[in-house]
């Protein structure tokens, strides 16, 4: 989880899977993308056990931030199909204790 957190703002940390949001969002990461980046930094897991990291994961988040970030569900599109996806949300207004303000 510490990997994940550093990887939105240092480049040295490696791969990032968050991606800039707009208005109310800061920023955020898709759970599919979550599970590709788990698979990515540890060898040898599998994709359903991936699949309950992420959920893991995203509930041991909202509870450390206290709830300053948000799993929000979105329907997307993709080769014609229609699915939600889950995405662990940072929303521009939260207070990050650490973070400067305003920064994005």
């Amino acid at each position: 989880m510490a990997k994940l957190w550093q990887a939105r703002s240092d480049d040295s940390a490696g791969d990032n899977p968050w991606e800039n949001g707009c208005r109310e969002i800061d920023e955020y990461v898709k759970a599919s993308d979550l599970k590709h980046w788990i698979r990515r930094q540890e060898a040898g897991i599998s994709e359903s056990y991936a699949k309950k990291l992420v959920s893991r994961l995203i509930d041991a988040l909202l509870d450390l931030s206290k709830h300053r970030v948000a799993v929000r569900k979105r329907t997307e599109r993709k080769n014609g199909l229609e699915y939600t996806e889950r995405r662990l949300v940072l929303p521009a207004d939260a207070e990050i204790p650490g973070e400067a303000g305003g920064e994005t």
